[in-house]
């Protein structure tokens, strides 16, 4: 649910002003995580870009032991509505694939000499 400025349920314009200083203008994001099995229910999570420290304890893990990776990029990067999130297998694995997707890799092009 969203109230009247397109922000998710108990969200307010302060709280993402504080996350965009302190993250990055374009680091803060929605993602809308499904919470039945068709995908037309959603929670409004706000979420953040991963940083690099975040990046490198998440790939320290994610060969050893991939739950802990996991559960690395969702305690870091995951806002809002954490507990229910980490309460909810579907919930976790749909904030894993969102966050999955804003992970931030660019790719380089290469050319030979």
């Amino acid at each position: 649910m969203e109230n009247s400025n397109n922000l998710p349920l108990g969200v307010t314009a302060e709280m993402v002003k504080a996350w965009k200083e302190r993250y990055g203008e374009n680091n803060v994001k929605v993602a809308q995580l499904p919470t039945n099995d068709d995908g037309s229910e959603t929670l409004d999570v706000i979420v953040r870009v991963p940083d690099r420290k975040t990046l490198g304890e998440f790939e320290k893990w994610v060969d050893k032991a991939p739950d802990k990776a996991k559960e690395i990029l969702i305690n870091a990067c995951v806002l809002t509505h954490k507990d229910e999130v980490k309460a909810d297998d579907g919930l976790f694995m749909a904030a894993f694939d969102a966050l999955s997707k804003i992970l931030p890799y660019r790719s380089a092009t290469i050319k030979n000499l």
